[in-house]
């Protein structure tokens, strides 16, 4: 899938934006994909062979005589793509503690690809990776507080670039009550926020009491909960009824780990375990 802007394919391969518009006029061994607007967009493949060809050129061939191999060749196979690398070493950085490389690391990625990309691609499995390692046991809450520390304040400030849809209903994110593990909840927030839905974070959970005097004063259309221990199950099932005997009309919405492993007793309310899933229970509210 073309993805990588000229400048970034020019960074991955040493080749200078000029000469590869050259050799794409005289051999065509390339030929990118155009957006919207006429720039280019080149997809892993076209990296590999850029880079064939400078292998061969190293080795001192020509330019055409590589490009003759490469038709002749089979098919390069593709190197770990960079969007993996740059999620792998951000994964590294923020488990080793070293913010001042996550910011190196992040802000690399902004520079190199699109802000969905970034988002869809880095960002969402990197939550999705961390969350799954604490569950798992393999990460310290240190680390899980750590990342989400980082992240949340990366993605308040992603969301401000974020174009809000106005006629997409306003949704509040929150954990249950007593739950602190915000990870799975800053996933769906930025999910939500892609698609244009203006979103409410309250982060991890604090009464119910509370919540419902904030909703008398935030005029929102969801409210969806996030919950990670089962220990904190129960409150979240009285939290969900007492609030909604205080507000009829809100449509109430909950997911996460602890709330799959009991999906049946949320009904119509379990948001699902998938963006697939989050996106067609959007669709009902």
């Amino acid at each position: 899938m073309p993805k990588y802007s000229i400048k970034t394919v020019a960074s991955l391969t040493g080749v200078n934006p000029t000469t590869i518009r050259a050799w794409e006029r005289r051999y065509q061994f390339i030929v990118p994909s155009r957006t919207d607007s006429g720039h280019r967009l080149y997809s892993d493949q076209d990296v590999e062979k850029i880079k064939w060809v400078v292998e061969k050129q190293r080795e001192g061939l020509t330019v055409s005589q590589a490009i003759q191999q490469l038709h002749e060749a089979p098919k390069p196979k593709p190197a770990r793509l960079y969007d993996e690398e740059l999620m792998d070493g951000l994964l590294e950085a923020l488990l080793s503690f070293d913010e001042r490389k996550a910011h190196d690391l992040i802000n690399r990625a902004f520079n190199t690809f699109s802000f969905e990309k970034v988002t869809t691609d880095i960002i969402g499995p990197l939550l999705m990776e961390i969350g799954t390692r604490w569950e798992n046991g393999t990460i310290t809450i240190a680390h899980e507080h750590f990342a989400t520390a980082f992240l949340r304040a990366r993605l308040s400030t992603l969301s401000l670039q974020m174009p809000m849809n106005p006629f997409l209903p306003r949704i509040i994110c929150v954990c249950a009550p007593g739950e602190m593990h915000e990870i799975g909840l800053l996933f769906v927030t930025l999910y939500l926020r892609q698609y244009g839905y203006d979103v409410i974070f309250l982060g991890a959970g604090f009464p119910k009491e509370d919540l419902n005097e904030a909703l008398h004063d935030i005029d929102a259309k969801c409210l969806i909960f996030s919950c990670t221990l089962t220990e904190h199950l129960d409150g979240l099932k009285d939290a969900m009824q007492f609030i909604q005997a205080d507000h009829p009309n809100l449509v109430i919405g909950a997911g996460g780990y602890a709330v799959s492993l009991q999906a049946s007793e949320f009904g119509s309310a379990f948001l699902g375990d998938t963006p697939e899933a989050w996106t067609e229970w959007l669709s009902t509210i």
